[in-house]
C-alpha cells in the first residue's frame, strides 16, 4: 500500500474513534431530561417512550430516579412517562417561603402546560400523591386521572415505622443504620440490601425543608379527596407499615365509584420498586378500564 493510502485510512480510522458513542439498552426508551422555567421555579423533567402521558411525581426527600423501573415499564406498555423533581431536588429550584401543596401542584401543572401534554394521568408515590391530589383539586382541566402509589395521610404509621423512617433520611446516618430499619420499607427483608442500592441515589435532603412546609401549611382537607369526577387509581403494598392500606380503603369509601383500590399481596411502601413490573401492570389494566 502506498504512503498516501495508508495515510488516509489512519485519518479515516482516527475519525471513526472519535465518534461519540451512545450506550442503549435493548428495548429501552430514550431519556429526554429538561428544566421548565415558571414565573418563580425552574423544574427538572425527564421524559421517555411515547402515547398517552403519565407524570410520575416523587416520594418525600427523594428524586424521582428511584421510579425509573416503573418508568421504563410504563413507556415499554405505550406511554409518555414524564417524571418530575419537586422544587429543591435534584436540578428543580425556587424559593421555599409561603410553599403549599398548591405551590408544588402548580409547578406540575406549569410543566403539562409546557410541554403540552393535555389532561394526563399523574401518579404519585408517597409524599407526590399529595401534590397529585391536589393538581387534582386545583387543575382538573389537567388531570385526567389520578393514580396514587400508597395512600397515607389520615392513618400514622406505628410508631416503630416512623423512627425507621427518622433514621432512612437523617443525612447522618450510616448505611449499617440504615439496612437495619429498612425492612420497614419492604417485604422481604433479605432484599434490603439490593433495594437500597437503588434507593440512596435519589435521596435529596435538601427538598426537605420545603416538602415539610408545604405538608404542614395545607389542610388535611385540601388534599385527600378531592370533589370532581376525576377517576382514582389506589395501589397499595398490603403489607405496607409507613403508609398503612387503611389509608388507601377509607379513601375508596369516601370517593366512591371514582377510585379503583387495588391491595397487592406481598409488598410493602415501596412496591414501585420492589415490583415495578406488578406496578405498571395494575397501572396499565386501569387505564384501559378509562378508555372503555
Amino acid at each position: 500500500m502506498n504512503p498516501t493510502k495508508r495515510l488516509a485510512m489512519l485519518a479515516l480510522f482516527a475519525a471513526w474513534l472519535a465518534l461519540p458513542v451512545t450506550a442503549t439498552v435493548a428495548g429501552a426508551p430514550t431519556v429526554e431530561t429538561g428544566l421548565v422555567e415558571l414565573k418563580d421555579s425552574k423544574i427538572e423533567y425527564f421524559s421517555r417512550g411515547e402515547g398517552e402521558p403519565i407524570v410520575l411525581l416523587p416520594g418525600g426527600t427523594l428524586k424521582v430516579g428511584y421510579l425509573d423501573g416503573l418508568a421504563e415499564a410504563l413507556a415499554k406498555a405505550g406511554h409518555r412517562v414524564v417524571g418530575i423533581n419537586f422544587r429543591g431536588s435534584g436540578k428543580s429550584t425556587g424559593p421555599s417561603d409561603g410553599v403549599t401543596l398548591q405551590t408544588m401542584a402548580d409547578d406540575v401543572a406549569g410543566v403539562i402546560k409546557a410541554l403540552n401534554l393535555g389532561p394526563v394521568n399523574v401518579a404519585g408515590n408517597d409524599f407526590g400523591n399529595r401534590v397529585a391530589r391536589m393538581l387534582a383539586a386545583s387543575h382538573p382541566e389537567l388531570t385526567r386521572s389520578v393514580i396514587l402509589l400508597a395512600a397515607g395521610g389520615k392513618i400514622q404509621p406505628a410508631p416503630p415505622a416512623a423512627k425507621a423512617l427518622g433514621i432512612i433520611f437523617n443525612p447522618a446516618s450510616t448505611d449499617a443504620d440504615i439496612l437495619a430499619v429498612f425492612p420497614f420499607l419492604v417485604s422481604n427483608p433479605a432484599d434490603s440490601e439490593r433495594l437500597w442500592k437503588l434507593f440512596k441515589p435519589s435521596l435529596d435532603p435538601g427538598a426537605a425543608a420545603i416538602e415539610k412546609a408545604a405538608a404542614e401549611s395545607t389542610p388535611l382537607d385540601a388534599w385527600w379527596a378531592p370533589p370532581g369526577e376525576t377517576k382514582y387509581l389506589i395501589v397499595q403494598g398490603a403489607e405496607d407499615q409507613i403508609a398503612p392500606p387503611e389509608n388507601g380503603e377509607q379513601l375508596q369509601k369516601e370517593l366512591g365509584d371514582r377510585a379503583t383500590l387495588v391491595n397487592v399481596p406481598g409488598a410493602a411502601h415501596l412496591l414501585p420498586l420492589e415490583q415495578p413490573d406488578e406496578a405498571a401492570s395494575r397501572i396499565v389494566d386501569f387505564l384501559r378500564e378509562l378508555d372503555r
